[in-house]
């Protein structure tokens, strides 16, 4: 499974575009440009257009990260910087030998995915949010997550694949940022729950467990 999500990019792309043909269906109708110059008059449109479609570019992928726009996220509802790559432990509520664990977080202002990783197996986040608390000093990062046991794991269970929901609470003020939490599973024959502490290693993705 994956997520579906109203695809922002896209509605502005289209925006854009009827935007564009109203905009030359106007000009006709009213005589204020003729048909066969109706090209030159856009090109002129399309100088205004471009360099708010790049902004919004460089907002949507760089900008919103920045401590300029981190400094004022409260007013815009600008999510905390979370993407990167976060490792840790993993401790099962079964009493079992704390393991290591990753996540990758892959994020822009309308994007946000996590991908884990351990030495069992791996998982993808099929819904993914970030909460706050009420006066929005503290975040949550919570998730709903697809996973899949190594080939060697696989006869110790029924089924492949499964899923869980993972509740990370984000210290930003510790140094590196730290995410802590639980997550759950509905992994038979027994489900499995426990804790997580990881801490922010680096912005690279490595896309594996070590």
């Amino acid at each position: 499974m994956k997520p579906y999500k109203l695809n922002v990019k896209a509605i502005i792309g289209i925006v854009g575009l009827l935007s564009l043909v109203v905009f030359s269906l106007v000009l006709v109708l009213l005589h204020e440009a003729e048909f066969k110059h109706l090209g030159e008059v856009l090109l002129h449109y399309g100088y205004i257009i471009a360099p708010v479609s790049i902004l919004w570019f460089l907002l949507d992928h760089y900008l919103w990260h920045t401590r300029l726009f981190q400094s004022i996220r409260k007013s815009l509802n600008i999510p905390p910087d979370l993407q990167g790559r976060w490792e840790g432990t993993l401790e099962n509520a079964d009493g079992s030998e704390p393991q290591k664990f990753v996540i990758e977080v892959k994020q822009t202002l309308t994007m946000l995915r996590v991908h884990s990783f351990s030495s069992i197996g791996h998982s993808t986040s099929i819904l993914t949010e970030v909460a706050a608390d009420s006066h929005e000093d503290h975040f949550m990062l919570g998730y709903l997550w697809q996973g899949e046991m190594n080939t060697s794991m696989k006869d110790m269970h029924q089924g492949i694949n499964f899923y869980g929901y993972t509740m990370l609470y984000l210290h930003e003020k510790e140094s590196p940022k730290v995410l802590k939490g639980t997550y759950f599973t509905n992994l038979q024959p027994s489900q499995t729950r426990g804790g997580i502490h990881l801490h922010w290693v680096s912005k690279k993705i490595l896309r594996k467990f070590e």
